[in-house]
């Protein structure tokens, strides 16, 4: 039995008592049943809410999952990533195109704090002059 069954049968008994409405005390018991037929009739209304929006959070919680599974899926090895600091899959974290042929060079993090490397391709020689504090700044915007 449920909150508002529950007032509706102790109303019942109450007016099944046929008791002297005209009496003070009658008239307080009657009106304390009342209001407590109104607090079932809103703790109802505030169940059947409470069950909406946690039905709602579910069909969200639903639709974020698929968001996240799209956009942190481990299987893609960041195939759709071109940030320059996800790895991609030969383990780089970072990629710089060579200025005298074109040629794009993956560099992993040893790669990059020794300073330069030599192009593959052309055998120019790259260097790298950068202060960690200018990376930092920069993955902060």
């Amino acid at each position: 039995m449920d909150i508002s069954e529950k007032a509706a049968y102790v109303k019942g008994l109450f007016d099944g008592m046929e008791l002297d409405m005209n009496d003070k005390q009658n008239k307080v018991l009657k009106a304390l049943i009342d209001v407590v037929n109104d607090m079932a009739e809103e703790v109802s209304q505030l169940d059947q809410c409470y069950d909406d929006v946690c039905d709602q959070i579910d069909a969200l919680d639903e639709d974020l999952s698929g968001v996240e599974d799209m956009l942190y899926d481990e299987d893609d090895d960041d195939e759709y990533c071109d940030c320059g600091f996800c790895s991609n899959e030969d383990g780089n974290a970072y990629e710089v195109t060579c200025p005298t042929c074109g040629e794009v060079i993956g560099l992993d993090e040893d790669s990059l704090n020794d300073g330069g490397i030599t192009c593959p391709k052309c055998g120019e020689k790259l260097e790298f002059d950068y202060d960690e504090d200018e990376l930092d700044d920069d993955s902060e915007e």
